[in-house]
């Protein structure tokens, strides 16, 4: 699927949905092994912009961290609530994407349900 957003051509593998909601973001340092997560320091709450199976966009300008991992946790109306961790895929002013890397199965079929009923 082909589409324009923000003057981009993407191709997406996921269908989106605006979503505007509060996202709660933590930053996390990926262990050396690279299997486990460690939340750090305060988290943030942002607005989100939309959702799909495979990500989130945010309004988030500080991510020139080290830390290019996130926790995420937010509500999705009717859904429930999903925690999901995520890593920087692009950053463009004031928005950044980011890429779902941990979603449990019920958190991924909560979104595709919140974005099929989005449409």
């Amino acid at each position: 699927m082909s589409s324009s957003f923000n003057g981009r051509n993407d191709r997406r593998k996921y269908n989106r949905a605006k979503f505007s909601e509060e996202v709660t973001v933590h930053k996390v340092t990926e262990s050396k092994s690279g299997n486990v997560f460690e939340v750090q320091g305060k988290s943030l709450t942002v607005q989100a912009q939309d959702v799909s199976e495979g990500g989130i966009r945010l309004e988030l300008a500080d991510v020139d961290s080290p830390s290019k991992i996130f926790k995420l946790n937010f509500k999705l109306p009717k859904n429930g609530s999903v925690d999901v961790y995520s890593k920087l895929a692009w950053k463009d002013g004031q928005s950044c994407g980011l890429q779902f890397i941990v979603l449990d199965e019920e958190s991924r079929k909560q979104i595709k349900g919140y974005v099929s009923k989005s449409k």
